[in-house]
């Protein structure tokens, strides 16, 4: 029997069982590499994603209730809240090369009134009492309204009010100049900014006023504004709602005004990462031969690109009782808005340093091959950053426009 003599690999194999092993240990950590890049861009994708489903919640929650409780040719504001500097060619909320703004109104739906149908005096009164955001007026002049308050109610500086005769007649908006809270349960006077002539929101109870607020029925009610715009805090990008309201409670604002700057704290913030935002309005299109007001002729204010346009409070407005088929319900006044189309442009918090350094980011249009965004055409100042970037849209209806009687107890 022959022994065979044990020996080791030889200098080939060794070197040919290296290369092999560097291949397969390559190709592992490239398809490792790999995965990893294209899961670090997944969670950038998502995590723009999460920020423009809340920005979308809450668009479309508070568009929704625009105009709830309010003549509807007030429901919108395109020329009055943070609004210093209008003119047709630097509108306030239409914008080409920055974000669009938003700015409407909704009463607080947050009170119980204790009538019925039946009632004698259908408003605030001490035989059929309100409780919650709705008061009995007792007393008023052109800058002061005192109602019946019941202890711990507070009016923020900024606030509107409605005030309306019985049965919602006659309803006019203020705004209070200072926080004012009740202690206990008593009459408590609010002061409000001056009327100015031309604003519906500053409108106060004027002097002649209609006889029918010295009658019993008089009442006061909350008015919710919302301003939603993008703002740069701590060099990100947000999506800010601007309520109107002293939150801090400091004599400021967040609007400009006569006493300073604007009080930037008082704002809420919504939701991270939000750059771009474009609006536009729908209008219903008529069925009795009418032409399109808006610039395309498609019955869609602001989606024409490289056109500034919005509604226009200045044309004659439909009122409650206008017909359907009236030319007024078809042309710019904003109480004809039926839907508000909404785009979002949200970039990732993060830089996706796994694209290559000539990488500049995702661009700044949809990846449908889009120039613009409704009649945003100028990305000029949009930093890309190497940001990933994510596109919602959505379109939100607007019924209580429509509404015949915009007040319901």
């Amino acid at each position: 029997m022959t022994r065979r003599q044990p020996r080791g690999f030889t200098l080939i194999e060794v070197t040919v069982g290296a290369a092999v092993a560097l291949i397969v240990i390559g190709i592992v950590t490239a398809t490792f590499l790999s995965q990893q890049r294209s899961v670090q861009a997944l969670d950038l994708s998502r995590e723009a994603s999460n920020a423009a489903r809340d920005a979308m919640l809450s668009l479309q929650q508070t568009i929704a209730r625009a105009g709830y409780g309010i003549d509807p040719r007030y429901a919108f504001d395109f020329r009055n809240y943070n609004c210093p500097n209008w003119t047709a060619a630097n509108p306030c909320r239409d914008r080409m090369n920055f974000p669009d703004q938003i700015v409407f109104v909704s009463r607080d739906p947050d009170y119980y009134w204790a009538g019925t149908p039946s009632s004698t005096i259908a408003g605030c009164s001490p035989s059929s009492p309100c409780t919650g955001h709705a008061w009995q007026v007792k007393a008023f002049d052109p800058t002061h309204v005192t109602v019946a308050a019941s202890a711990g109610d507070t009016f923020l500086k900024g606030q509107l009010v409605e005030m309306t005769c019985a049965q919602g007649s006659n309803p006019t908006i203020g705004q209070v100049a200072a926080t004012a809270q009740a202690t206990s349960a008593a009459d408590l006077q609010l002061t409000l900014d001056a009327a100015v002539a031309g604003n519906p929101y500053r409108a106060n109870i004027p002097a002649p006023h209609d006889s029918c607020f010295d009658t019993a029925g008089v009442s006061l009610f909350l008015v919710n504004r919302y301003r939603y715009h993008v703002a740069t805090v701590n060099g990100d990008p947000w999506l800010m709602l601007d309520r109107g309201l002293d939150y801090n409670q400091n004599g400021t604002t967040a609007e400009e005004g006569a006493g300073g700057a604007p009080d930037t704290a008082d704002e809420i913030p919504i939701a991270h990462g939000v750059e771009g935002m474009q609006f536009a309005y729908l209008l219903r299109p008529s069925t009795t031969g009418v032409a399109a007001p808006d610039n395309g002729g498609d019955w869609v204010i602001g989606n024409t690109p490289g056109v500034i346009e919005e509604p226009d409070p200045t044309v004659t407005a439909p009122t409650l009782l206008t017909s359907d088929t009236d030319p007024l319900r078809y042309n710019l006044h904003p109480a004809n808005i039926r839907g508000v189309r909404i785009r979002l442009t949200v970039r990732s918090l993060r830089l996706d340093i796994t694209q290559p350094s000539d990488w500049f980011g995702d661009p700044a249009t949809p990846p449908d091959g889009s120039a613009s965004i409704e009649n945003c055409d100028n990305f000029v100042v949009v930093t890309l950053g190497r940001y990933r970037r994510y596109f919602s849209s959505a379109t939100v209806s607007t019924p209580n426009l429509g509404s015949k009687d915009p007040f319901i107890f």
